[in-house]
């Protein structure tokens, strides 16, 4: 080769790697995930590393991709915003009869691998004593108890005859429970550790330790059926993460400030009927963890 060819080669080479960073670019895909509330609003920590996670293990085969985060917005905000494709791929997470209801698609997995299913309550510290006595399912349930608005939680709480008040802000949620306006706010085991953390320094709340209530709650992640290269590649890469094991390694330690403060064996187990749900996605039997093995006693 000619130093006059090579010279002419070198001059065009950055011509052709911007075009071939261009077309990285556009087959780049973008995915939105729901920003936190607040600033300790952590609930959604594990849905954010499980989708990179799944996107991570699809780089090889389907590309570089880019996860961001939407405005603060309550769920029922995010539904909306993700019908209106608002925003590029937005996954929102929440049940089939929610999703189905906004018009979404799911990505075929159960993300939580069953671990939502556990949950444990904040309590109004100066009724602790009486949560301990309520050693009976209705007994529970003649206590006052808070939930998000629009949550599935509070249908099913009702539907096993419980006093179930709905607010529609999430920090609002423990302050009720502070000043004594409700008695408990029970919260997935996934989740109530680094809430605890958090809200360590907040007067009258308390974590209750006697009570560790039980009902399946598959969820999902939901998004435009539009969307269906994202749907593909989210739901193959948690397939492929959970076939090696990263994604239970994932979750076990999301799990670890919750296992090692909660004590869980120890605990009533109360497990609460739930109304035949109008949508079932899959079975999610073959996916679930057995969390109260995985627990210190």
């Amino acid at each position: 080769m000619s130093s006059l060819h090579r010279r002419q080669l070198l001059r065009g080479l950055p011509a052709v790697m911007a075009l071939a960073a261009g077309v990285a670019h556009a087959q780049e895909l973008t995915l939105t995930l729901r920003a936190p509330d607040s600033e300790t609003d952590l609930r959604n920590a594990y849905i954010r590393d499980a989708v990179q996670l799944a996107l991570d293990k699809t780089r090889a085969s389907d590309g570089a991709y880019r996860l961001q985060l939407s405005a603060p917005m309550n769920k029922r905000r995010a539904l909306l915003e993700a019908a209106q494709q608002s925003a590029p791929n937005f996954l929102v997470v929440t049940g089939p009869d929610a999703g189905r209801a906004a018009g979404l698609a799911p990505v075929p997995f159960p993300i939580h691998l069953g671990v939502n299913r556990y949950r444990v309550c904040f309590v109004h510290e100066p009724h602790r004593a009486l949560v301990r006595e309520a050693d009976t399912l209705s007994a529970v349930a003649r206590l006052r108890h808070v939930q998000g608005r629009g949550w599935a939680d509070a249908d099913i709480l009702r539907a096993n005859g419980f006093t179930v008040a709905e607010i529609g802000t999430y920090e609002a949620l423990f302050q009720m429970v502070a000043l004594g306006r409700a008695d408990l706010f029970c919260r997935s085991v996934l989740e109530v550790g680094e809430e605890a953390k958090a809200h360590a320094g907040l007067k009258g709340l308390a974590l209750d330790d006697s009570l560790l209530l039980a009902y399946d709650l598959p969820q999902y992640l939901y998004t435009h059926p539009g969307n269906q290269a994202a749907i593909e590649r989210v739901a193959r890469g948690l397939r492929q993460a959970y076939a090696d094991g990263s994604l239970q390694a994932l979750l076990r330690q999301h799990l670890q400030p919750s296992l090692a403060l909660l004590k869980l064996p120890q605990r009533r187990l109360m497990t609460l009927n739930v109304p035949s749900p109008a949508v079932v996605e899959m079975n999610d039997r073959p996916f679930q963890i057995d969390v109260l093995k995985a627990a210190p006693r």
